[in-house]
C-alpha cells in the first residue's frame, strides 16, 4: 500500500484527540504526526507525544529554515508541522495522521494531493461548550473559540468527509473505517505484485 496523509479537523474540543487515540490502538499502519506549539503544556501531556513544545524563538528559526509543513498562528500560539515528520512515516509506509486546523488543512492538501481530509463535529454549539469547560483549559477565551467553530464548519466543501462526534465508540468505529477503506483503494495498491499472485 501506497502510504498518505490523513488530515483532521474539528474546532476545539469537538473530540478529535480522543477518537485519534483510540483508532491509533487498533491500526498500525497510522500514526500522529507531532505537532510542534509554544502554547503550555496541559495537565498530563508530554513533549514529543502529544506536542513539541517548542520556544517562540525555536518555532520562529523552524519557519525561516524553511523547515515547516505547514504553520499558523492560533489564538496566541503557534502551531506547526514539521516536513520531515510526515514524510519519514510515508518512507515507512505507514499513514501519517495530521490534526491541523482549516487553513493548515488547506496548505497540505496542495502538497500532498493524495492526502484524506475528514473533519469532525460535535452535535452543537452548547455541547462544544460544555465540553470545552469539562477540559479545565483557559476559559476566558471561550467565546472565541465558538465563533472560530462557526467558521471553521462553513470549510466542509474542502473535505472528503465529515464525521459526527455524538456517541464516542461509534465516531472510532467511523473513523477506523473511513481510514481502512481509503487504504484499500485500487489506485493505493502496488497492483504489480497483486496481478502477479503465485
Amino acid at each position: 500500500m501506497k502510504a498518505f496523509p490523513i488530515i483532521v479537523s474539528s474546532p476545539s474540543g469537538a473530540g478529535k484527540t480522543t477518537i485519534i487515540d483510540a483508532v491509533l490502538k487498533r491500526n498500525k499502519t497510522v500514526a500522529r504526526v507531532i505537532t510542534a506549539t509554544t502554547r503550555a503544556p496541559r495537565t498530563g501531556e508530554k513533549n514529543g507525544k502529544d506536542y513539541h513544545f517548542w520556544t517562540i524563538k525555536q518555532f520562529e528559526q523552524a519557519i525561516k529554515k524553511n523547515q515547516m509543513l505547514e504553520w499558523a498562528q492560533v489564538h496566541t500560539s503557534y502551531y506547526g508541522i514539521p516536513k520531515k515528520s510526515v514524510d519519514d512515516l510515508i518512507k515507512k509506509h505507514i499513514c501519517p495522521i495530521l490534526v491541523i486546523d482549516v487553513q493548515g488543512a488547506r496548505t497540505v492538501k496542495k502538497i500532498y494531493e493524495d492526502a484524506v481530509l475528514v473533519f469532525i463535529i460535535p452535535p452543537s454549539l452548547k455541547e462544544l461548550k460544555k465540553r470545552i469547560l469539562g477540559r479545565n483549559d483557559n476559559t476566558q477565551d471561550i467565546e472565541l473559540r465558538l465563533e472560530t467553530a462557526k467558521k471553521e464548519v462553513q470549510e466542509l466543501d474542502h473535505y472528503h468527509y465529515v464525521l459526527l462526534n455524538e456517541h464516542l465508540d461509534k465516531a472510532v468505529d467511523d473513523m477506523a473505517g473511513i481510514i481502512a477503506a481509503e487504504q484499500c483503494k485500487v489506485t493505493r495498491q502496488d497492483l504489480k505484485k497483486i496481478k502477479n499472485l503465485k
